[in-house]
């Protein structure tokens, strides 16, 4: 009874509650096909209209944030000698002018991944994942010092409540998460084992003794905590996954099953960020480059996805990649074997002799061979590392920016119009917390996904447009379709007020010519003016070549009729 408890405890310990990503990872129009199946037939049509002009008007409002964010990205990242191309001179893009502009990139950029919905990594978040392996187990340390740390410090100064809680190498990167799947691996894993193993007889055991002991795993919370990862209060059960966290420590924490379970098929599992961003400014230029005016490097944008929980690590740049335990063990007996040879041949003062010497020269040997085996190690894990990087990564710079910007987009769509649909449907006034749910479990339902569904974000945007009513303070209704439809076209014929005065006569005419302008009918009198036009061309084609056989006639018969005359000659 006691064995299964103590098992209970362990499986509870290694279970991990994660909130609900608010992203929803269905395409716009696959949920804006399956919506429509929840309205009736004869409104199908009118509801479409509605999503189109829905999505028509947010993108125009959606120009002017990409403009801004695209010209103050390329502002960031301008260097020296640069500053004309960006409609600057070198005295007027100084350092100071050119950190105040990078600083706001960094605000747009945040605004945007938030309403992208993502969030940003916690130092909470960073220790319970950097604790432990997955299958990224090389040994790296990162060198912050390659990272730029004044441009994200200045930007959290200015912004401390986004400051708070933040990882300690925040001053220097900022990482951003979306989503959250499950990775598996199974295999015998003989070689990991082994150096677990190792890390347990000698590594962990000397970090101990020197008072350097790190912990082997960080567990989320006491048992029986709603606490959920990345945030600090309670989550409700339908908005929270739970995942078990399976790796090798996890599954062998003590050296005895390690032993025991050597030769043995294991199942890994671990949680995983679907989409990471992550965002920096390199400390000097990269080679052959131009500084920025500040003497920076470039501010530097990545995405990776499918990165394990524990192997968050790996997305860093400028990693120095350590030999692993078992290389450090081989080649240090080898180097203990030298030392003592030579300082035998020392104490016993046999150094000259050809045996000594002979030994001497077969350590130096294996020596150099150690060291060989020790850098050609390093090379293999860096190119294992750089291949693991290769099939995990995304878009970055400019690619990665214009993904962000259209994910944006499309997520506040996805959010305005499947509220909507849903409100219209019901056709009944609802509070927040019932439009919530009847979302979420139309994308279980129909997509199989779970999503917490951002309601605040997208009532507030429909009420913005016009297309919610706001009832009794907590209660909300969808405005009738056909008052939506007046209202969202009324809006988007008046995007731009450049009608002429009624009583223009110039006014009358440019209606006139314009009337029933629609792109069909555009096409169609084009297709007939250049019928008429060909008809004409052939026409005259026509006409010229009866006066060419009318000419050609004429010719003949002249120069018959002078066949008959007698020349004569003086």
């Amino acid at each position: 009874m006691a064995e299964s408890h103590t098992d209970a405890s362990e499986a509870q310990d290694n279970l991990i509650r994660i909130r609900n990503s608010a992203h929803i990872p269905v395409g716009l129009n696959f949920l804006k096909d399956a919506a429509l199946k929840l309205v009736n037939d004869n409104e199908r049509a009118a509801m479409s209209d509605v999503v189109r002009m829905l999505r028509s008007l947010f993108h125009y409002e959606s120009l002017e944030k990409r403009d801004r964010v695209k010209t103050n990205f390329t502002l960031a990242n301008v260097q020296k000698g640069e500053e004309r191309l960006v409609g600057y001179d070198e005295d007027s893009l100084g350092p100071v002018s050119f950190e105040h502009s990078s600083v706001d990139f960094v605000g747009e950029f945040c605004t945007l991944m938030a309403d992208a919905e993502f969030t940003l990594l916690t130092q909470k978040e960073w220790e319970l994942a950097s604790a432990e392996d997955f299958m990224f187990t090389l040994p790296v340390t990162i060198n912050w010092a390659s990272h730029d740390e004044s441009l994200l410090k200045m930007f959290l100064s200015k912004n401390p409540s986004l400051a708070s809680g933040l990882p300690q190498f925040s001053q220097r990167a900022l990482v951003f998460k979306r989503g959250t799947g499950i990775a598996r691996a199974k295999g015998l894993f003989i070689m990991e084992k082994i150096e677990m193993l190792l890390d347990m007889l000698v590594k962990e055991p000397f970090l101990k003794l020197i008072g350097r002991s790190q912990p082997v795993f960080v567990n989320q919370t006491a048992k029986g905590s709603k606490k959920v990862f990345g945030e600090s209060g309670v989550a409700e059960d339908r908005n929270v996954t739970v995942i078990e966290r399976r790796t090798l420590r996890r599954l062998m924490p003590t050296i005895l099953s390690v032993f025991m379970n050597l030769f043995r098929t294991l199942e890994l599992q671990e949680p995983t960020f679907k989409e990471v961003v992550l965002l920096y400014r390199m400390a000097k230029p990269v080679a052959n480059t131009n500084s920025g005016p500040s003497g920076c490097g470039p501010l530097v944008i990545k995405s990776y996805r499918e990165i394990p929980m524990a192997d968050l690590e790996m997305i860093f740049p400028e990693k120095t990649v350590s030999v692993k335990m078992k290389e450090i063990i081989s080649n240090g007996i080898t180097i203990v074997v030298a030392i003592s040879t030579l300082l035998w041949a020392f104490v016993t003062g046999e150094i000259w002799t050809k045996n000594v010497q002979a030994l001497l020269i077969a350590c130096m040997g294996k020596l150099g061979q150690s060291y060989t085996a020790v850098n050609v190690a390093k090379t293999r894990y860096a190119g294992a590392m750089s291949k693991e990087l290769i099939e995990k990564s995304g878009n970055s710079q400019e690619g990665m920016l214009m993904h962000l910007l259209e994910s944006m987009e499309d997520q506040e769509c996805k959010e305005m119009v499947l509220a909507y649909i849903i409100l219209s449907v019901k056709g009944k006034s609802m509070t927040l917390k019932e439009i919530d749910i009847e979302c979420e479990e139309f994308l279980k339902k129909s997509f199989g996904v779970d999503v917490d569904f951002d309601i605040e974000g997208g009532i507030i945007k429909l009420l913005r447009e016009g297309l919610v009513e706001q009832r009794a303070g907590v209660l909300y209704a969808a405005t009738p379709l056909k008052t939506a439809l007046a209202i969202l076209d009324n809006k988007w014929d008046n995007l731009f007020e450049y009608n002429l005065e009624a009583v223009s006569a110039e006014r009358s005419r440019a209606l006139a010519a314009h009337t029933n302008a629609h792109p069909d009918t555009v096409e169609a009198n084009l297709r007939d003016t250049l019928n008429a036009t060909d008809k004409e061309r052939a026409k005259l084609v026509s006409d010229l070549k009866a006066k060419e056989d009318a000419l050609t006639k004429d010719v003949s018969n002249l120069s018959n009729s002078l066949k008959g005359f007698n020349w004569r000659y003086s």
